[in-house]
């Protein structure tokens, strides 16, 4: 009788901190925990819909979350493209630059280079 009152004890103590755990991760990530893995294109998603709420660095934030944690994602070079549009957005033009031309080096080959190339000479002829 001992060892089974023991037992069910050790199992209810095993499944309360299982469901503390549960729920710690639910609420951190219903707080917009990023450090709980969320798939690639949640996170682009979210940026998107930072971005279009004018909350620049929250959505830099989703992006470089998923460009650390899925480099081989679809989603990267629309999220490197567009941490350099949220960084244009706020006026942060040597930031934005930067990122565009990072773009360019890294994805030579997508339809935006041509656009990506027009923003940094852009922000070029704004910097004289």
């Amino acid at each position: 009788m001992r060892r089974s009152t023991i037992t069910t004890a050790a199992m209810t103590s095993v499944l309360f901190l299982a469901l503390m755990g549960s729920s710690q991760a639910q609420q951190a990530s219903a707080a917009g925990d990023i450090s709980v893995r969320q798939p690639d294109n949640v996170l682009f998603g979210r940026a998107m819909w930072d971005i279009e709420r004018s909350r620049y660095a929250e959505a830099r934030n989703l992006l470089d979350t998923l460009i650390q944690s899925y480099p081989n994602s679809d989603f990267v070079p629309r999220a490197k493209l567009s941490i350099g549009d949220a960084w244009y957005a706020e006026g942060r033009l040597a930031q934005a630059k930067a990122e565009y031309q990072d773009f360019v080096i890294f994805f030579p080959h997508r339809p935006e280079v041509a656009d990506t190339q027009l923003k940094i000479d852009t922000i070029q002829r704004r910097s004289k």
